[in-house]
C-alpha cells in the first residue's frame, strides 16, 4: 500500500528542484549578460559613465536580484526540518527583500537617477548609491551565509561532502561580506569564490537537505 507520505514528499522534492533550477539559472545568465566594471576607487562619473553605456545592466540586475533571489526563497520555505523552517523563511526573505533594494539601486543608476557628481534628481550620487548597492550586498552575504548555516545544523543526519560545502560557502560569504561592507577591494574579490560556492549548495540542498513536511498518517483499516 502506498504510504501517505509519499505523495507529498514527490511534490515537496519537485518543488524544490524547480527553485534551484531557476536560481541557478537566473545567476548564470547574469553572468553571461554581464554587469559593468567598477571599482570602490571609481569616481562618481566614472559610476555614472559605465552603467550608461551598458544597456545590459538591468537585465543583469533583474535576473541576479530579482530572479535568482525570488527562487532562493521558494527554495527556503522547504528547506530544513520543521522545527527549523520558519527561521530558513525569514533568512530567505532577509536575502529577498535586500535584493530588491539592490534591484531598486541599480535602476536608478541605469535610468540616470543620479548625478555623475553634481546636483542630481534625487539628491545623490552615482558613487554614493553605488557605494550603498555594495554595503546591501555585504548584508546580504551575512544573511545568506546564517540561511546556510540554519539548513545544516537543522539536519539529524550530516553527510560529511555536503557538511564541508556548507562549511566552506559560509566561509567564503563571511568574507565577502566583510569586503563588500568595507568597500575593500581585495576582500570583495572573495564573491568569485563564494558564488560558485554558493551555486553549489543550492544543488546540494535541493539534492541532501529538502526535508517534506510531516502529512498525518493514516489510521490503519481495522
Amino acid at each position: 500500500m502506498t504510504s501517505p507520505l509519499a505523495a507529498p514528499t514527490l511534490e515537496i522534492q519537485r518543488t524544490l528542484w524547480v527553485w534551484c533550477g531557476v536560481y541557478v539559472s537566473a545567476w548564470v545568465s547574469g553572468l553571461l549578460v554581464g554587469a559593468p566594471d567598477v571599482a570602490p576607487s571609481d569616481s562618481s562619473a566614472t559610476i555614472a559613465a559605465a552603467y550608461a553605456t551598458s544597456p545590459s545592466v538591468l537585465v543583469n540586475a533583474a535576473l541576479v536580484h530579482g530572479l535568482a533571489a525570488v527562487a532562493l526563497y521558494g527554495m527556503s520555505t522547504l528547506l530544513g526540518n520543521e522545527r527549523m523552517r520558519s527561521a530558513t523563511r525569514g533568512a530567505g526573505l532577509a536575502t529577498l527583500v535586500l535584493s530588491l533594494i539592490q534591484l531598486a539601486g541599480e535602476a536608478l543608476l541605469t535610468f540616470g537617477l543620479a548625478s555623475d557628481g553634481a546636483a542630481g534628481v534625487i539628491g545623490l550620487d552615482s558613487g554614493q548609491i553605488w557605494a550603498a548597492i555594495q554595503v546591501v550586498d555585504g548584508v546580504k552575504m551575512l544573511a545568506l551565509a546564517a540561511l546556510v548555516l540554519i539548513v545544516l545544523m537543522g539536519q539529524s543526519r550530516r553527510v560529511l561532502w555536503a557538511t564541508l560545502v556548507s562549511g566552506a560557502t559560509v566561509l567564503a560569504l563571511l568574507a565577502s561580506a566583510a569586503g563588500y561592507l568595507t568597500l575593500s577591494a581585495p576582500l570583495m574579490a572573495a564573491a568569485y569564490v563564494a558564488l560558485p560556492l554558493l551555486l553549489i549548495w543550492a544543488v546540494a540542498a535541493a539534492l541532501r537537505f529538502g526535508t517534506p513536511i510531516a502529512a498525518p498518517e493514516a489510521a490503519p483499516a481495522s
